[in-house]
């Protein structure tokens, strides 16, 4: 399968995410909504009995529960001025519980700033391990420059890290493996996925195909068997 058809085989859940007892302002309130929209998630306020514990974010499938985060960490990973996609340093980058559940769930229109948050996350994870294979696509060579920072720190570990593009300028020598080619599947396509070094359980991605200009379409993935098939079209197709 190449990577559109991978996109079209994920099935988006409907998760709930149930913000309990919220006495924060409106701008924490539109940030996090804001956030999450265009995710298939359903999100709905509630109050307890006593009304405590305050502002907690709740994520849960059915009656399944998945996460619980602070509504304050919530709204400093997502806010537009100073979110998690603003951070130039992959050590500082911290992930709710909320976000690091949200698996398998399809989203639309997410814009650059959107993209940029949940890549973090898998740069993390691999970040993390320190060790196994993380393959980023950029869309464009070009852009690898705006990333230095965290690829630089990225490729100072043992993991091996490979960035993808059209080779429409030469990315700067950060330690990584460079992999130039013209093709509309690599000019379309935005992904981040790291083969958790063999160990299935360390697997994560993040897929998704521009539809228009800075507006994308895809999901982000902790399901080895997924991941593996984002794998595999990059190795026999790119490398």
């Amino acid at each position: 399968m190449d990577l559109r058809e991978i996109i079209a085989t994920v099935e988006g859940t409907r998760s709930t995410l149930a913000l309990c007892n919220v006495d924060a302002p409106t701008a924490v309130l539109d940030a996090v909504g804001r956030y999450f929209e265009t995710r298939h998630l359903a999100i709905r306020q509630t109050t307890t009995e006593h009304g405590v514990p305050k502002n907690l974010a709740i994520l849960h499938d059915g009656d399944q529960f998945c996460a619980a985060s602070d509504l304050q960490d919530l709204y400093r990973f997502a806010d537009p001025e100073v979110g998690v996609h603003t951070t130039t340093d992959i050590e500082s980058v911290e992930i709710p519980a909320v976000v690091r559940e949200l698996d398998d769930t399809t989203f639309s229109d997410y814009g650059k700033q959107r993209m940029i948050v949940a890549s973090r996350e898998i740069e993390k994870r691999a970040w993390k391990a320190g060790r196994g294979t993380l393959h980023t696509g950029f869309q464009r060579l070009s852009l690898v420059e705006s990333q230095r920072p965290i690829y630089r720190k990225l490729a100072a570990t043992a993991l091996d890290v490979h960035v993808y593009g059209v080779p429409d300028a030469e990315p700067p020598d950060l330690g990584v493996r460079v992999h130039g080619h013209d093709t509309r599947e690599v000019a379309e396509s935005w992904f981040v996925a790291f083969d958790g070094d063999g160990d299935d359980d360390e697997k994560g991605a993040l897929l998704a195909r521009e539809t228009a200009e800075c507006t994308y379409r895809g999901f982000w993935t902790y399901r080895a068997r997924i991941v593996n098939e984002i794998l595999a079209r990059l190795d026999e197709r790119y490398r």
